[in-house]
This record gives C-alpha cells, sequence and structure tokens, in this order.
C-alpha cells in the first residue's frame, strides 16, 4: 500500500502490461468480408448469371455454386464483383466437386503447392 497525496492508501496494482505483440500483416484473403454483406453478393451474383462460367450448367442457389476470384486474392486479385465469378460445385463421397474444385487444383498446381 501506499499513501497517496491526499492521503489515501492506495493498493499497487498486481496487472502487468505487456509489451507491443507484433503480428504479420492479414493477407489480403483473410480480410475478406463474410455474414450478410457476402450473401446478398452471392445472390445478386447468382440473380445475374445463374450459369457455371465454365461448363454452362444451371446451379442451384444457395449450395450449387460458389463465387469464385478469377485471379485470386494471393496473386493481387479483388474483391471486386468484376473478379468474381459462378462456378458449380457438389459433393459426392464427402470430396468436392465441380468447377469450381478442378480450377482451384489447375492454380494449386500451376503454382506448385
Amino acid at each position: 500500500m501506499t499513501k497517496s497525496k491526499t492521503g489515501l492508501r492506495t493498493l499497487k496494482s498486481s496487472i502487468r502490461t505487456l509489451g507491443p505483440t507484433i503480428r504479420p500483416a492479414p493477407s489480403r484473403s483473410d480480410q475478406r468480408v463474410w455474414g450478410r454483406w457476402s450473401q446478398a453478393r452471392r445472390l445478386r451474383m447468382w440473380t445475374a448469371n445463374p450459369y457455371c462460367v465454365d461448363c454452362g450448367k444451371l446451379t442451384d442457389f444457395p449450395n450449387g455454386f460458389e463465387l469464385d476470384h478469377e485471379i485470386p486474392v494471393e496473386d493481387g486479385g479483388s474483391e471486386d464483383d468484376s473478379n468474381l465469378r459462378v462456378r458449380c460445385v457438389w459433393w459426392e463421397h464427402g470430396k468436392k466437386c465441380g468447377c469450381h474444385e478442378a480450377k482451384t487444383q489447375r492454380e494449386k498446381r500451376a503454382a506448385g503447392r
């Protein structure tokens, strides 16, 4: 305990402060927007053109497609609608299938990942 100028006794703080923590800057993919705004964008993009850009299949809303970045965010692509495409997707035997998955695999092979 210490005595203040006003004559009141105060307790010494037992809380330690931490120094500044250094964190890497978030990647562009970490900065993606989720939630209502994202769902509204999915509906807007699908309503404008519900067909898969690669195979032309009519996709179901909400689970028959995914919005895909034509130029991946990791490679400098934007989050703008102009960089997004409707690509079909479905699941078979617990495995993701469709044009979106095929494009993702091609990109991984090309990048050597």
